[in-house]
């Protein structure tokens, strides 16, 4: 599994002013994308400690939100604020570092991990407006420490603090939709220890042409739950809705999460993976950091037995090695990597 090199578009933006953009990350059809108007409605949201109350109500919202949208803000939840603040903080620190800096860190042949660019598979596809950091995180001992940045000077241990605080909400999360789905809680929960979760930390220049250009390429997260942590106030992110894009509005301190395909496998389709997609600014960066969590390698990935006791199967069902290998291996192109997982085409 390995990604193409390609240049840094924020060295690119810095030498050149950034008026320019290469013909590589020109995509003429995003400016004719229909962007549903700011202010139309919002993603729903949910109070994570009304679910630790066992608040029945707020828990049967998560499970309509889970099957309606595929995307939620979650507020009041249990991250210290200074573990929040602290990972924007390097985040930010780490990108404003010279080229030479960033470059120690630079993805290695036959690696995913570290300084570049993921789903580059060819020398003439669309490139994405962005650069990126991108770790394994947990199991702790899976962790190629060679690609963690030493500077800032705190950034492994607020990384190590933020990895595990986040992976503490995802099992809660998981285990409640487990019981909204009538299954006891383990039944996702066992698959996640020793479950793997990967970082990516993202950096989306300014760009004079932004209507031109795409962020991050429309895709469904391979995983079973993304949380997503706004680093600066510069919003991005849209999710696909009603066959519009909507901007999402992240609020002060909230994580966006959303469903996976994993999830939806595992749920054999009751709650979706959604395609999403980030625009950027004319005149300003902006930075986020995301979360992934998906099974331990060894799970075995397709329709929980526990959900399809009465029901056909809508999904093959192969190793997760295989199917991290599967994702890796294409370029992002919406939900086509979840349709070759489909065992039939569904009207």
């Amino acid at each position: 599994m390995e990604s193409l090199p390609v240049p840094s578009v924020q060295a690119m933006v810095a030498a050149t002013g950034g008026a320019d953009v290469p013909s590589r990350y020109l995509r003429p059809e995003a400016a004719a994308d229909v962007v549903a108007i700011a202010g139309e409605d919002q993603i729903p949201i949910i109070d994570y400690q009304r679910l630790l109350l066992d608040h029945s109500e707020e828990s049967a919202r998560l499970h309509r939100i889970c099957q309606d949208w595929g995307f939620f803000q979650l507020i009041n939840h249990s991250v210290p604020d200074d573990v929040v603040e602290g990972m924007k903080a390097n985040i930010q620190q780490f990108f404003q570092f010279p080229a030479e800096v960033k470059k120690k860190f630079t993805q290695e042949r036959g690696q995913l991990e570290g300084y570049g660019q993921l789903f580059v598979v060819s020398e003439d596809q669309k490139l994405d407006w962005a650069d990126m950091m991108y770790l394994y995180t947990q199991p702790p001992e899976d962790r190629n420490l060679r690609f963690w940045p030493d500077q800032p000077a705190n950034f492994k241990s607020t990384l190590d603090k933020y990895s595990a605080a986040v992976k503490d909400i995802t099992d809660t999360l998981l285990a409640t939709m487990a019981q909204n789905l009538g299954l006891e809680p383990e039944v996702i929960a066992d698959t996640c220890v020793g479950g793997i979760q990967s970082v990516r930390m993202n950096y989306y220049p300014p760009c004079a042409q932004a209507d031109k250009v795409v962020g991050f390429s429309p895709h469904s997260d391979s995983d079973l739950l993304t949380l997503v942590l706004q680093v600066n106030h510069v919003q991005g992110l849209q999710i696909k809705r009603n066959g519009s894009w909507f901007p999402v509005k992240p609020l002060q301190g909230a994580f966006v999460v959303n469903v996976g395909d994993i999830l939806e496998i595992f749920t054999n389709g009751r709650y979706r993976s959604i395609e999403h997609r980030a625009v950027v600014n004319p005149k300003e960066e902006r930075l986020s950091v995301a979360a992934f969590h998906s099974p331990h390698i060894h799970a075995m990935i397709g329709p929980l037995k526990e959900i399809v006791v009465h029901e056909d199967e809508a999904y093959k069902t192969v190793d997760h090695e295989d199917f991290m290998k599967l994702f890796f291996s294409a370029k992002l192109e919406g939900k086509s990597f979840l349709d070759r997982m489909k065992l039939r085409n569904e009207e």
